[in-house]
């Protein structure tokens, strides 16, 4: 006798629920990775927002610092002092301009039909000179009382060389090199002299790549000045030409290292001082130079830049031939500013570094044509003035508007479909807020739709204190609040938050999130 077989019930599975709270995005902007496998810590977009090590902060503002220039500026240059004295000059395609202080310009300290000037400090044991040439007017010269435009006739003098088609100067030895425009010469002085007859160095032999010599950069191997420091000369066409020693006439204190190609620079102004090293600018993304040359092939992974790698080839594609190029280090905010002009006179942006942590951010509204600066304090020129930056949480009348979205997180569970339920940054601020805040699943990136708000009220009273609310340092108060995502089903989840600051100090310590468990794949 067959028995029938007893049917099986199905218990459905209960509904699980999941919570996780993760960083704030302090490992930066990532342009170099795949969406599904970022790090937690990282950032898709990251603008106008600074990492940190353990938070990300929105970034000061600028406030009008000199104005009324004729001209827009081109070029910030500092002068230095014997006695610790520093002024500050911008230069127009009208003139020269003091801008130390604050406030209207006056006229201009010296005339100019072009303001893209390259400068050095020197000091020559009588004056400490700033030298600025420009490849169209004769290198102007500041010695801390008076302006010349020096040429062959004037005190101090350059011969030899028609000065006009100096475009380049730097300092090695205790001794002043010039860049001839359109050449592959370089040009010198005597050691420890302002001024005097120019020797010529031709390089056209050592370049296999011909073209004209862009720059050239002083490299301090031991991170010291010493016996190991190189003169670098850097071509439009990317090699870099290595020299040691001291007097370029004689052959036994003079030797030819090697030769490099470290990819094609960004402009004359492709390179800046890091620590002992030197951070170059190229096509192919931002360098230490002592990397930068350790071999024949250009290795990304070894950029500074690399964690951006698609993000600055792409705009070096688009942007590589527009002046305004510029690498800059600025100590009190631990940051390399890349500055990229997508137009001239126009619209710029910079890649910012944090150089603790080499984490990266983009800065967006500051239409800066060249950085500065004096006494540890940051400038730009944009337009007919002088600005001083990283000040106040205000650009000029503006708010500054910052949007940061997180990498996208399976919550390590990619096979399991979620329902998303609530999302909330954890931040800190000084003032009321109101903010737009949202979540994309499964690598979308649609428009923010969430908006959330927060009033500090001084004091606790029951049931009208804001609930989950403390105090931060610095009269920083913390806040999270929860907002329903607008799009809620999906197998992965990224966090975004944009704020336009209305003068506050903002900062952003983590996300959370909710959401229940689904069906299986």
């Amino acid at each position: 006798m067959r028995i029938a077989a007893r049917a099986k019930t199905r218990t459905p599975r209960a509904r699980v629920s999941g919570s996780l709270s993760c960083p704030a995005p302090i490992g930066g902007w990532n342009a170099r990775d795949a969406l599904a496998s970022m790090d937690i810590s990282d950032a898709i977009a990251l603008e106008n927002w600074m990492p940190q090590t353990s938070y990300v902060e929105i970034r000061g503002g600028y406030s009008d610092h000199a104005t009324g220039m004729t001209g827009n500026g081109k070029t910030l240059m500092i002068w230095n002092g014997m006695t610790g004295t520093r002024r500050m000059f911008c230069a127009t395609a009208s003139g020269i301009y003091n801008v130390t202080t604050a406030g209207a310009v006056g006229a201009s300290v010296l005339a100019r039909t072009n303001g893209k000037h390259q400068w050095t400090m020197f000091g020559d044991g009588t004056n400490n000179w700033l030298i600025a040439p420009n490849g169209v007017d004769a290198p102007a010269y500041h010695d801390g009382t008076t302006w010349t435009a020096v040429t062959g006739a004037t005190t101090p003098a350059l011969t030899g060389l028609t000065t006009t088609s100096i475009i380049g100067v730097n300092v090695f030895k205790g001794r002043l090199f010039f860049i001839e425009k359109d050449s592959l010469s370089f040009w010198y002085l005597a050691a420890g002299a302002a001024g005097g007859a120019l020797s010529e160095f031709d390089l056209s032999g050592e370049c296999k790549r011909g073209g004209y010599l862009l720059a050239m950069v002083t490299w301090t191997r031991d991170a010291g000045d010493g016996a190991d420091d190189v003169a670098v000369f850097i071509t439009n066409e990317g090699e870099a030409i290595v020299y040691q020693g001291t007097n370029p006439a004689n052959a036994s204190t003079w030797a030819k290292i090697g030769a490099f190609f470290i990819g094609r620079p960004l402009g004359r102004r492709c390179f800046t001082q890091y620590g002992g090293d030197v951070v170059v600018l190229t096509e192919n993304g931002t360098f230490l130079l002592s990397t930068a040359m350790q071999s024949a092939i250009i290795d990304y992974k070894f950029a500074l830049s690399n964690k951006i790698e698609r993000a600055f080839t792409d705009t070096a594609r688009s942007y590589g031939t527009t002046f305004g190029w510029e690498a800059i280090v600025y100590p009190a905010q631990n940051a390399l500013i890349v500055n990229i002009p997508k137009a001239e006179d126009g619209e710029h942006e910079q890649y910012v570094m944090n150089t603790i942590t080499k984490a990266w951010c983009k800065f967006l509204e500051w239409d800066a044509e060249d950085f500065g600066l004096l006494n540890g304090e940051l400038y730009f020129t944009t337009g007919t003035k002088v600005v001083k930056a990283w000040t106040g949480q205000i650009d000029g009348a503006n708010n500054i508007e910052a949007y940061g979205k997180t990498a996208f997180s399976y919550f390590g569970k990619p096979g399991i479909q979620k329902h998303f339920k609530l999302y909330r940054p954890v931040l800190a601020v000084n003032g009321p807020l109101s903010y737009l805040t949202d979540i994309d699943v499964d690598f979308r990136d649609d428009p923010i739709v969430g908006s959330a708000s927060y009033t500090i009220v001084t004091g606790a009273q029951w049931d009208v204190s804001n609930w989950d609310g403390a105090y931060w340092g610095a009269g920083l108060e913390i806040i999270r609040q929860w907002t329903s995502p607008a799009e809620w089903s999906g197998y992965c989840a990224s966090g975004k938050v944009k704020i336009a600051t209305n003068a506050l100090q903002v900062q952003w310590f983590s996300s959370d999130m909710v959401w229940e468990e689904g069906s299986i794949i």
